[in-house]
């Protein structure tokens, strides 16, 4: 009898644990942080991945070159991808956290792509369209899935009133 309380009282431990674990995770600081960690890392697919797929896409390059030519930037897309990641993050809409972050991917994909491979009005609609669109997809995501709760009741009966 006397382990089977103390494996009940484990439990309940635990449950206690895995709760402060959960509302530390959903905690307005923590969010805020998730956002601007996943856009930071969004930013890095898109000079990895996304700008040098579109630039071989189109028959201007192969993406390996690409990646090498759009390396240089990766860090400055990594923190400016990750101040729209917080910023979408912070409108708490889905629509105004796409437009956000679709506004900073068009706008970096187009300047990146300049950058590398020269102004010319094809090159900006390309990298411009290519960060836009992939922009617009995760700043969606991370404003719905991040969302800062309306309501300030919690569901754990063990706190009163906070």
């Amino acid at each position: 009898m006397n382990a089977r309380t103390n494996s009940i009282q484990g439990n309940n431990m635990i449950k206690r644990i895995n709760k402060f674990i959960i509302s530390l995770f959903w905690g307005i600081r923590l969010r805020s942080v998730g956002a601007a960690f996943l856009g930071g890392c969004a930013g890095l697919s898109l000079t990895a991945t996304v700008l040098p797929e579109a630039l071989a896409g189109a028959g201007l390059t192969d993406s390996f070159s690409a990646r090498i030519d759009l390396a240089g930037f990766a860090i400055y897309s990594v923190m400016l991808w990750a101040v729209g990641g917080w910023s979408a993050q912070r409108t708490g809409n889905t629509w105004l956290g796409g437009l956000v972050l679709g506004l900073v991917g068009g706008i970096s994909g187009a300047i990146f792509t300049a950058l590398a491979y020269g102004a010319e009005t094809g090159l900006l609609l390309l990298g411009g369209g290519a960060g836009l669109a992939y922009g617009a997809v995760g700043g969606m995501l991370i404003a719905t899935a991040l969302a800062e709760s309306k309501t300030s009741t919690s569901t754990d009966p063990t706190t009163k009133g906070s």
